[in-house]
């Protein structure tokens, strides 16, 4: 059985798991919690797998392809596995989807060892509301990793998850109360100047966004406590606000330009602060390269000068180093830099290394 095979057998299992979780959500929410975790878990284990099937394997035993052919091997946790697709596979989960994905293991654990089904019907309402929140979240962040980031590995199943994105849709309704309570209070808030937007999570108009332009700000709806982090620009091309969340891609709705991380870099650099340092040698507000996300001149100096923020991935970092080797400024530590070089250079080490060969 070939690699590829395994794959699909292990994404067509984890469709099938998702698929149960949402039939058994009226019915059987602990074991809809049971099967949506399951899910996550598969999803993760098949990015692992496309990269090779020895990293699905705990660290705790050798990988053996015998045994992982018949299934005797001890996989990894969630834990493992974010920690493979970040140092091996170099697509990692952002610090949002591991924390998300981690409180959906503590929840499944909880229903594995504690929870019992037999309550009243007002209990088990809220218990269904609060998975609903928890699952439309994780799947938001999972949707967007399988459908985004990963496309080039899950592509062949698009309209099967686009089929489960309908369905998961129908717990909007568990959450309608919810926001049916928080009515007055968004519409006195809104009243007094707040903006509301559309959260992309559960789909009301419950996601509270600041009216700064060109500032890092974090948002969080309050229905289903989804956070984002946002910065808001105006489009050069038409000036139409055009918001981006979580990182350094968006479309204008105005003008439908397209954004990628450069282009937001360019609109965040203080252009007249930056001139103004280099003509007294201060290269501090130059953009650098960011050690997360491997973004070339994505981090650029803020305004107040104290942090530098990441136009890519949306990493704050306090202060950038120049590569001991190329002299890139950077976001990591450089104290190595001379000899092990940077994200961008092989240091003296592959300098030396090239002249040998």
């Amino acid at each position: 059985m070939s690699q590829q095979s395994l794959l699909k057998r292990l994404v067509e299992n984890a469709m099938d798991f998702l698929s149960h979780s949402i039939d058994e959500f009226d019915e059987h929410p602990k074991y809809s919690v049971i099967h949506f975790h399951a899910a996550v878990e598969l999803f993760l284990k098949a990015r692992l797998m496309a990269e090779h099937w020895s990293l699905v394997v705990s660290k705790r035993k050798d990988p053996d392809w015998d045994n992982f052919v018949a299934g005797d091997f001890l996989s990894v946790t969630l834990d493992e596995a974010a920690d493979k697709l970040d140092k091996v596979v170099r697509s990692g989960l952002t610090k949002q989807e591991f924390e998300t994905f981690r409180r959906l293991t503590k929840h499944r654990n909880k229903m594995v060892h504690f929870f019992h089904e037999a309550v009243s019907a007002e209990e088990n309402e809220k218990l269904r509301r609060a998975i609903a929140k928890e699952q439309l979240t994780a799947w938001y962040l999972l949707h967007k990793l399988l459908t985004d980031r990963w496309a080039n590995v899950f592509s062949s199943w698009s309209a099967a998850l686009e089929d489960i994105d309908k369905r998961l849709r129908k717990l909007h309704e568990f959450l309608q109360v919810v926001f049916d309570q928080l009515g007055p209070e968004i519409q006195k808030r809104e009243a007094g100047g707040a903006i509301f937007r559309d959260c992309p999570s559960c789909g009301f108009r419950s996601q509270e966004h600041s009216d700064e332009i060109g500032e890092l700000y974090e948002t969080q709806c309050l229905v289903c406590g989804l956070t984002d982090k946002c910065i808001a620009i105006e489009c050069p091309d038409c000036g139409t606000e055009v918001v981006f969340v979580n990182e350094g891609f968006a479309k204008c709705d105005g003008c439908g330009r397209d954004f990628e991380p450069e282009h937001l870099a360019d609109e965040l650099i203080d252009d007249g602060a930056a001139h103004i340092a280099a003509m007294e040698g201060d290269d501090s507000w130059q953009p650098g390269n960011c050690s997360d996300c491997d973004g070339y001149h994505t981090v650029v100096r803020l305004d107040d000068g104290d942090k530098y923020l990441c136009a890519s991935c949306f990493g704050v970092f306090d202060s950038m180093e120049c590569c001991g080797w190329c002299n890139e400024l950077n976001t990591g530590d450089m104290e190595h830099s001379y000899w092990a070089g940077c994200n961008f250079c092989d240091g003296k080490a592959g300098w030396d290394s090239d002249k040998d060969d």
